[in-house]
Order: C-alpha cells, then sequence, then structure tokens
C-alpha cells in the first residue's frame, strides 16, 4: 500500500483556493487602506503640531518684546548697569555719548548698539521719554534753603482777653 496525501474531490479543493485567494486579496487590499489611514493621521498631527509650534513661537517672541517691568532704561542707565547687559567698553561709551534716545527704534541707538545685540536685549531694555528718565545714581536736589523771613500777622485773629 503506498501513502498517497489526499485533500479531497477537486470541488472541495476549489472551494478552499478560492476561500485562500478572497482572504489574502482582503488582507492586501487592506493593507494599502490602512497604511493610507495612517499616513493621513500622522500629517494631521504634524499640522497640528506645527500650528502650535508657530503659535508657541509667536507667544515667545511676543513675550520677548514684551517690556519687562525691570526692564533698564537706557537714557538712565548708568555704565556699569550698561556692562551688565554685556555691552563692551565701546559701546557703552556710545551709548552714553549719544543719549537720549526716543525709542529703541532711534537711528542714533541702532548706531551705538549693534542690531543683532539690540535684538538679543529686547525685553531686557527699554526707552522712557528723555523727560521721564532719571539717573539711576541721581539724587534728587536738596530744595534751596528759603531767604524769605516767616510773616507775622500785624492783626491777631482774636482779640487778647480783657480783664475785669
Amino acid at each position: 500500500m503506498s501513502a498517497s496525501f489526499h485533500l479531497g474531490d477537486d470541488m472541495t479543493t476549489s472551494r478552499w483556493r478560492t476561500a485562500l485567494l478572497l482572504a489574502s486579496f482582503a488582507v492586501f487590499a487592506a493593507a494599502p487602506a490602512s497604511a493610507q489611514g495612517v499616513a493621513k493621521r500622522t500629517a494631521k498631527r504634524a499640522a497640528k503640531d506645527a500650528t502650535k509650534d508657530a503659535a508657541g513661537d509667536a507667544a515667545k517672541k511676543a513675550a520677548k518684546g514684551a517690556m519687562a517691568p525691570d526692564a533698564l532704561d537706557l537714557n538712565a542707565a548708568t555704565p556699569e548697569q550698561l556692562a551688565k547687559l554685556g555691552l563692551d567698553e565701546a559701546t557703552v561709551k556710545k551709548v552714553v555719548d549719544s543719549r537720549p534716545f526716543t525709542s529703541l527704534e532711534d537711528p542714533k541707538l541702532t548706531e551705538a548698539i549693534p542690531a543683532e545685540t539690540l535684538e538679543k536685549l529686547k525685553g531686557k531694555v527699554t526707552v522712557k521719554p528723555a523727560g521721564d528718565a532719571k539717573p539711576a545714581d541721581a539724587v534728587a536736589p536738596a530744595s534751596p534753603p528759603s531767604t524769605a523771613e516767616p510773616s507775622t500777622p500785624t492783626t491777631p485773629a482774636t482779640p487778647p482777653p480783657q480783664s475785669r
């Protein structure tokens, strides 16, 4: 007796082949669709992240550009304060000699401080109007002594009491 492997009749084999063919078609057809779905979701996430990043960058720039409450007034800063900002000695001298400035975009200021340095200092420095600026080390002058003598009334406001 010879051992032979028999799958069954031709009808059963045909059904199995058809089922296998349909199953493989379904798998291969679904793969690109799911890959497209993954690609679409990835693209949406990337676009959303890019929008978030752009909004975040814009907010950071706005916050950096906003004047900090402790921003140093370039019209009133001492040379020592300017040096603490990281300005070299020559730039400090140019800033002090070019005062007063009208704004951070003042041409005199942009000549004294290089544009890239001034950009790095945004938010750390400000320019207040020259009339409002007081040097940080200035002391309010003492009021001059009064030369006028105090006035004495010639007539008392109330008459003195009379004795009886």
